[in-house]
């Protein structure tokens, strides 16, 4: 993974794509990027570990009964 600052290298922008399941033409992909470099560039910047959970992370489990909110959807 690139360090802040750095650009996303062809190989990392390649495997982001294969997880994606999206296919560019290799044409278009120096375009493609600078783009997602460019639109990462803030995210990279953050320090996430500076960044202080306040609640717990929300779970979903479609497993679990359905029970009513008292939302009169039901």
């Amino acid at each position: 993974m690139a360090e802040p600052g750095e650009t996303l290298t062809m190989e990392e922008l390649r495997a982001r794509l294969r997880a994606a399941g999206v296919t560019i033409p290799e044409a278009r992909l120096d375009m493609v990027r600078r783009l997602l470099g460019d639109a990462l560039a803030p995210l990279r910047a953050v320090d996430s570990r500076a960044i202080r959970a306040v609640e717990p992370a929300v779970t979903f489990d479609p497993a679990a009964r359905h029970t009513s909110t008292g939302s009169g959807r039901e």
